[in-house]
């Protein structure tokens, strides 16, 4: 077959339209238009035809790769999806990732280096939680391992303190026992373990003082008692305590306040 007419495309000028006898037959990047010398009447075999469409193909590709790896870095496996969303072909995918490869277009151990250290200076999470999203970015486990090195022992805990800070700041109404469970569920929750979770909850509850403890007790009272003063003296006392025994308040406690404050059920209901 014979190329009669090339013309530029006018809303993608890197790419250009084939004609053979008079009839549009495909389009190529301009890269490939220069690689294989298509020019109005150069003499296309079947095969021709074929190694230049599957070359286009992974021009295409690898110009959706680029555009995708405009934003940020991504690891191979986004890359591969991201391609097959776009309806590639696993063949022509697998090439592109090949190309970019050799192209340092995408590299999974940077990546996840990278990565760890986005995540430790920007975010709150701990180490499991990174590595579960590394886990789901395709990462291999050996990858992971080298990168979450970068996040070292002392940073970890530093982390987790200001996380625990702020969980601390937002919680004011807590007894200190509930509070440091509270603290160490969210933390496991974020990734840190166990050990390092009670740590840096201990840490964070430092200033939280038996007179705030005192205080709060006396808020979370005061205001189960308006709630519960309409069910009488002894369901009154009983449903109070109950509750507060659920914030958190040990019992000792409990019973301490309401001696040393002279808190007369008889009285509430009067």
């Amino acid at each position: 077959m014979k190329i009669t007419s090339i013309s530029q495309q006018q809303k993608n000028k890197e790419r250009y339209n084939i004609f053979v006898a008079g009839k549009y037959l495909f389009s190529v990047d301009e890269v490939v238009l220069t690689k294989y010398q298509l020019f109005k009447d150069r003499e296309l075999t079947d095969e021709e035809l074929s190694e230049i469409q599957e070359e286009d193909a992974i021009r295409r590709g690898l110009n959706k790769a680029i555009q995708y790896l405009a934003h940020r870095v991504r690891s191979e496996k986004e890359i591969h999806t991201h391609l097959a969303k776009a309806e590639m072909e696993p063949e022509e995918i697998s090439l592109v990732i090949k190309r970019l490869a050799e192209m340092k277009y995408i590299n999974d151990l940077e990546f996840a280096h990278l990565y760890v250290r986005t995540q430790v200076n920007t975010t709150s999470k701990g180490p499991r939680q990174i590595e579960r999203e590394l886990v789901t970015k395709g990462i291999t486990r050996e990858y992971i391992e080298e990168a979450l090195a970068d996040f070292k022992d002392d940073t970890q805990l530093e982390n987790a303190v200001k996380l625990a800070a702020k969980i601390v700041n937002r919680s004011r109404k807590s007894a200190k026992r509930q509070l440091q469970q509270k603290l160490i569920t969210e933390l496991i929750q974020k990734g840190y373990t166990t050990d390092l979770a009670k740590e840096a909850s201990a840490i964070a509850l430092e200033d939280f003082s038996e007179e705030q403890e005192q205080d709060v007790l006396g808020e979370q009272l005061n205001k189960l008692l308006q709630r519960n003063r309409r069910l009488g003296p002894a369901k009154c006392r009983q449903k109070t305590i109950t509750s507060l025994l659920q914030k958190g308040f040990s019992y000792d406690t409990i019973q301490d306040y309401m001696r040393e404050h002279e808190l007369d059920f008889e009285e509430e209901q009067d």
